[in-house]
């Protein structure tokens, strides 16, 4: 059958899966058929990540359609590299005309977003699910945010903290909450109050998933807040040099005893002991039949500076960091999950019992300091590019990163590197690394081609980009759409701006009142760019250390290395589950 004789029930499914902006650069000049069906179908609407030009084009779509408004169901706005992307829309329109809208994200959210924000979202009849972030850690307007909130039907919330009155949750029917900082005293009061944990005796009886992603709490701590949710079915933890939690028969008094409804039990557990045979006895512990016949099933592993960690399979994490380690196995190809994978160049070896199937991000790291490597161990080898094809699937990688190049492989080991990622697109790498590899003629028509996202470090010596620099890599880097650097000087910004055609979002950390007043001054001019970074310098307006932004066509916004401060405390993350909680750095 041909594609436009499918009825339209079948596109109509399909839709629901794709962003408006594609469905429409796709459909909208294609027929009349789908000119009329993309305009009666319920639209997902995502401006995340879009460019401004592309951003004002479906504005223009959406004034000359006004009955695309009534079809939007869900919005994300975002102001992360896109110059005050929210204000622009909020500005353009009045969000309680999108009167089907049921889903609204907003990401680092401003205050001049705020005044214009609060006025409508009670006006939002079909919210069910709201979540936004503030522009930096210190602007939270969370306890601004809930009163507009509290008498709609809102279901969904994620929220930055818990830096608001808990009892406005009494208010609310809220079934799915994701909290992204706080204390946990307060989420022990949040249990009184959000009719979403049905809270009898301070007990959380409603909340069925629960994933603590970086703790530092005591194991009799965690065992306070489990025990207030006795109806948990899935829990997973990551508490890494915590020996205590190493206590295969104290998790199973507690299992037994207050959580009889667990039924996925997801744990990464480590710390850093040389007496490795003493504790052997413990991790053995976690195979007894009281772990086999639930199906937990464990690896651990033993690296050879005294490490020792042991985690449940499948493993229930993103990242991984591949070391040279000894291993005890179970599950071999646990690792479906892992998107992220950090290889220590001296852990690459022949016949790992390893596979990832979905790495997007690949990193080369040397050996830390104190594993006994010797310098000319840490560089990568011609055989070991075989050994990770055997282990990894390469196709689809998209990121490399190579924080100190030059210590952990050779410009041509990095070309054959490249040739074997089919669809490379983005690389971090130090500059003077960069610099050395340069010489490789073959290697810069490689990176030329393939490389449209570039982030050059500065590397432990902290070198920013010098102005006779700038034609070296514009020419080996003519395709690039987003630059990360360090620079010092205006000078060499405008050489940037001037050299790199296709620059559309340039990062710069610590931009100096030289580059900050030229950016207010040219704002205008930069239509199709966004410059992005930290200020580092004081100025006479009072500027110190903090994230600024322009009124034209810059934005001197969020700070360029994404840096999430753990501090002691625990991560919390919750998915897919219409009742669950999700805290995100909450301190003990």
């Amino acid at each position: 059958m041909k594609f436009e004789l499918l009825p339209n029930e079948i596109f109509i499914k399909c839709f629901r899966y794709l962003n408006a902006l594609d469905i429409f650069y796709s459909f909208d000049r294609l027929n009349y058929r789908f000119y009329k069906l993309i305009r009666n179908i319920s639209l997902h609407l995502d401006f995340q990540q879009l460019k401004k030009s592309k951003f004002n084009q479906f504005c223009q779509i959406i004034l000359s359609n006004a009955e695309i408004k009534y079809n939007v169901i869900s919005l994300k706005l975002s102001n992360d590299g896109t110059r005050g992307q929210i204000e622009n829309f909020l500005s353009a329109f009045a969000l309680n005309e999108f009167i089907n809208l049921q889903s609204l994200s907003l990401m680092n959210l401003k205050n001049d977003d705020l005044q214009k924000l609060l006025p409508i979202l009670p006006l939002l009849s079909k919210l069910y699910c709201f979540s936004f972030t503030r522009s930096t850690r210190w602007d939270d307007k969370t306890s601004e945010i809930l009163p507009a909130l509290k008498k709609s039907k809102l279901r969904i919330l994620s929220i930055p903290s818990l830096s608001c009155d808990r009892s406005i949750f009494k208010q609310m029917s809220i079934t799915s909450l994701t909290i992204s900082s706080g204390y946990l005293p307060k989420l022990c009061e949040l249990f009184q109050y959000a009719s979403m944990l049905k809270c009898f005796t301070k007990k959380a009886v409603n909340l069925k998933r629960l994933i603590i992603d970086y703790s530092m709490a005591e194991f009799e701590t965690l065992e306070h807040l489990l025990k207030r949710i006795p109806n948990l079915t899935i829990f997973t933890i990551n508490a890494p040099y915590k020996i205590d939690m190493i206590d295969a028969d104290r998790w199973q008094y507690l299992i037994e005893s207050s959580l009889l409804h667990l039924r996925v039990f997801n744990f990464y557990f480590s710390f850093s002991d040389k007496l490795y045979f003493v504790h052997d006895k413990k991790l053995q512990q976690f195979r007894t039949d009281f772990w086999s016949k639930q199906h937990w099933y464990t690896n651990n592993e033993r690296c050879y500076y005294q490490s020792i960690s042991i985690y449940t399979m499948p493993y229930a994490w993103n990242e991984y960091r591949l070391i040279d380690t000894w291993h005890t196995y179970n599950n071999l190809n646990g690792f479906d999950n892992v998107t992220k994978l950090t290889l220590e160049t001296v852990g690459i070896k022949d016949n790992l019992p390893f596979y990832f199937k979905s790495i997007k991000s690949l990193i080369f790291v040397e050996p830390d300091i104190d594993d006994g490597y010797e310098p000319e161990e840490w560089l990568l080898q011609p055989t070991q590019i075989e050994f990770l094809n055997k282990m990894v699937n390469l196709s689809n990688i998209k990121h490399l990163e190579i924080p100190s190049a030059s210590c952990t492989l050779s410009s041509s080991l990095l070309l054959e590197i490249l040739k074997i990622l089919p669809y490379i697109s983005s690389l971090e790498i130090d500059k003077r690394s960069l610099i050395l590899f340069l010489d490789d003629h073959e290697l810069r028509k490689y990176l030329n081609r393939k490389i449209h996202v570039l982030h050059i470090t500065s590397g432990v010596l902290n070198d920013h980009l010098e102005f006779d620099e700038i034609d070296l890599f514009s020419e080996t880097f003519s395709n690039v759409e987003k630059f990360h650097c360090h620079i010092k000087q205006l000078d060499v910004l405008l050489l940037i701006l001037r050299k790199f055609a296709k620059l559309s979002i340039l990062s710069i950390q610590n931009i100096n009142k030289d580059m900050y007043s030229w950016i207010q001054m040219n704002a205008s001019n930069l239509n199709a760019l966004s410059v992005i970074g930290t200020i580092s310098a004081i100025y006479e307006n009072g500027i110190s250390n903090s994230t600024q932004g322009t009124q034209g066509g810059v934005r001197i916004g969020q700070s360029l290395i994404s840096v999430l401060f753990y501090g002691f405390g625990i991560f919390v993350a919750y998915r897919h589950s219409e009742t669950g909680l999700k805290v995100v750095s909450f301190h003990l």
